[in-house]
């Protein structure tokens, strides 16, 4: 609930946020429009949420769920995740990508149910292409694992 004294400083509502992948808004609130004295801006963060959407302040009002976009677009089909295994984007089963921060938590819950949903991405989120595998047979002497000829194990 938005303090009475706190309307004075808040524009309209509008589009605060949007996906950097599917470039659908994520999350709606009320702009700052004029410059709240930092008691009782530390006073209205305190009661609500606010986000700073660079240069910008957005009192947030609503947000995309995860389970939302879970019903609409349905299960977890892959996750991406960047070199150093931080979260790059989620992908559904009707082939939506979304990769807002704010799903990251429960992106991770859903890997945790079932690592091979993983896929491994450069640092801008581009899935990375399948990488060669040495054999594991080819790894070591290459007379590993046979017998010499003429010779008979266990004697």
């Amino acid at each position: 609930m938005i303090p009475d004294w706190a309307e004075r400083f808040l524009g309209e509502t509008g589009v605060a946020e949007y996906d950097p992948r599917s470039e659908q808004p994520v999350a709606w609130g009320r702009q700052v429009i004029e410059e709240i004295p930092e008691d009782l801006f530390d006073a209205l963060r305190g009661r609500c949420e606010m986000a700073c959407v660079f240069p910008d302040w957005f009192l947030i009002e609503k947000r995309v769920q995860f389970s939302d976009l879970m019903m609409k677009h349905g299960g977890v089909r892959a996750i991406g995740l960047g070199p150093g295994g931080g979260f790059k984007w989620v992908m559904f089963a009707d082939n939506t990508m979304w990769g807002h921060p704010s799903f990251k938590m429960a992106a991770i819950r859903e890997l945790g149910l079932n690592p091979r949903l993983v896929v491994k991405c450069d640092k801008d989120g581009n899935e990375k292409g399948s990488e060669p595998r040495v054999p594991r047979m080819a790894v070591g002497r290459p007379s590993a694992g046979r017998a010499a000829p003429g010779r008979r194990r266990g004697r």
